[in-house]
């Protein structure tokens, strides 16, 4: 069995070690719930009648967007360097940016 692969006991499958561009996607995931989370709770805190398009949201979608870009360019690094929880990782940190600024969107249309 090779150095940087993992047998699972219960399984027979090896999984290979992640390195550090997987840790990079992970970080980029992480980020990227945070922003959106911290979007929605901006959201929720606003009184009824006010407008949701202020600096602070539009920092937020932003930074979403770019997360994504990065979760974008971490897939190419993953795919060269990396496994598949790089991959799948990078993959997944795209979407939930792309996702947070989506859902700025549809909050404000309708606030």
């Amino acid at each position: 069995m090779p150095e940087d692969t993992f047998r699972l006991p219960f399984l027979k499958l090896q999984i290979k070690k992640p390195k550090s561009w997987d840790f990079a996607a992970l970080a980029a995931i992480i980020v990227a719930i945070g922003l959106a989370a911290a979007n929605l709770a901006a959201a929720l805190t606003k009184q009824p009648g006010t407008s949701l398009a202020d600096g602070f949201t539009l920092a937020l979608v932003l930074a979403q967007l770019a997360i994504a870009s990065i979760s974008l360019m971490i897939l190419g690094k993953t795919a060269k360097y990396g496994t598949i929880w790089g991959n799948l990782g990078s993959i997944a940190g795209m979407l939930i940016g792309v996702s947070g600024v989506l859902l700025a969107a549809a909050l404000w249309t309708a606030a």
